[in-house]
């Protein structure tokens, strides 16, 4: 697996346990409100990544946790944000729907973890 210790998306810093990257024929991006549209042209020449990320998010404090975690659901505003980890620097969008987390009671207080997909602008 590649270094994903340094990884940002729109100025917030992930904890990426995983990503799983690949590559497809670029789309067309329309935004309706909070959904995403991608449309397909014939004989487009481009390709985009498209990224399966899971990620865990960590903290010293509970309250710190929940801030930790409200910027990262932030993030989910159907609009194109800088990701930079070193390989798959670009802007992308967050795919609505797509972030999941895990809210098992067994971690609460502890850590979050949780997973998304992103899509290259």
């Amino acid at each position: 697996m590649a270094n994903y210790d340094d990884v940002t998306f729109g100025g917030v810093t992930l904890n990426i346990t995983s990503c799983s990257p690949a590559k497809s024929q670029k789309t067309i991006k329309q935004l309706m409100g909070k959904d995403l549209a991608e449309i397909k042209i014939l004989g487009f020449p481009s390709q985009q990544w498209q990224l399966q990320l899971n990620g865990v998010i960590v903290s010293d404090s509970v309250a710190n946790l929940g801030t930790a975690r409200a910027a990262v659901e932030a993030l989910d505003d159907a609009t194109a944000h800088a990701y930079t980890d070193g390989i798959h620097d670009g802007d992308y969008i967050l795919v609505p729907g797509s972030l999941k987390f895990n809210d098992e009671g067994d971690f609460a207080g502890m850590h979050y973890e949780y997973q998304m997909t992103l899509v290259e602008e």
